[in-house]
C-alpha cells in the first residue's frame, strides 16, 4: 500500500489507528497535537529530520497489517454466522 505524503496526520490516524504506534515508536509529538489537523506526513518528516521513504515504508507496512487483520476478522465473523 502506498500512503500519500500529502495526507494530514489527523486523517491518517483516523483512517488507520495502527499508525499511531509508529508515531509513538519514533517519539513524535504528533498524537494529540493541534497541528495534526493540517500537518502532512511530509511536514512531519521534515520537521523531525526523519528520512521520508523509510518512515513511509514503516507506516505502509503497519497500515497493511491492520487492513489484513480487519479482513481476517470480517471473514471469521461471516464464517461464524
Amino acid at each position: 500500500m502506498k500512503i500519500d505524503t500529502t495526507i494530514t496526520i489527523r486523517e491518517l490516524m483516523g483512517r488507520y489507528p495502527s499508525a499511531i504506534a509508529v508515531f509513538m515508536k519514533h517519539r513524535l509529538a504528533c498524537v494529540g497535537c493541534p497541528a495534526e489537523a493540517f500537518h502532512t506526513l511530509r511536514d512531519v518528516t521534515r520537521n523531525y529530520g526523519l528520512a521520508l521513504n523509510p518512515f513511509l515504508k514503516e507506516l505502509s507496512e503497519t497500515v497493511e497489517s491492520q487492513k489484513n487483520n480487519e479482513q481476517k476478522e470480517t471473514l471469521t465473523c461471516k464464517k461464524d454466522r
